[in-house]
C-alpha cells in the first residue's frame, strides 16, 4: 500500500504540472526498494481516472521509471546508500547498527512530454476563395 500513496502523490504532481495539457510520457525516479511493477499498475489506474465523463490529461500517459539509491543518515554515524537487503517497503535498516528508520522518499518527476495541441482551422476563405 506504500506504493499507492507514492503514486497518488505523483499523479497529483503530474496533473498540476500538466495544467490540462494531454501528457504522453512521465519520467520519474523511484526509490530503491519500491515495487516498480506496483507503481506502474497504480499509475495506470490513477492516471486514467478523472472527473466522471471528463477523463484525465494523463489517460494516455506512459510511465518511465528509473530507480535511485535511498540515502540514510543514522544516529550511529552511518551515512550512505542502502542496499536492497536494507530496505523493506518504507522502512530502512542501518547496515551498521541495525536500527530501523522510516524512509521518507518520494517518486520524483524528472520530465514530462505533452501531445501537440490540435489546431482548429476556422472555416475562412483561403487565398483562392477571396471575397469581393
Amino acid at each position: 500500500m506504500h506504493e499507492l500513496s507514492l503514486v497518488d502523490e505523483l499523479v497529483a504532481t503530474c496533473l498540476q504540472l500538466a495544467d490540462g495539457r494531454p501528457v504522453l510520457e512521465v519520467w520519474a525516479r523511484c526509490p530503491a526498494g519500491t515495487d516498480m511493477d506496483e507503481v506502474g499498475e497504480y499509475f495506470a489506474l490513477l492516471a486514467r481516472s478523472g472527473p466522471p465523463g471528463q477523463g484525465s490529461c494523463l489517460e494516455r500517459a506512459e510511465l518511465r521509471l528509473e530507480q535511485r539509491d535511498v540515502e540514510l543518515c543514522c544516529t550511529c554515524g552511518f551515512t550512505g546508500a542502502l542496499g536492497p537487503d536494507d530496505i523493506a517497503g518504507h522502512i530502512g535498516v542501518c547496515p551498521v547498527c541495525g536500527r530501523a528508520s522510516e524512509i521518507r522518499e518520494r517518486l520524483e518527476v524528472v520530465a514530462m512530454s505533452f501531445a501537440r495541441a490540435e489546431v482548429a482551422k476556422p472555416n475562412c476563405p483561403g487565398p483562392r476563395d477571396q471575397l469581393p
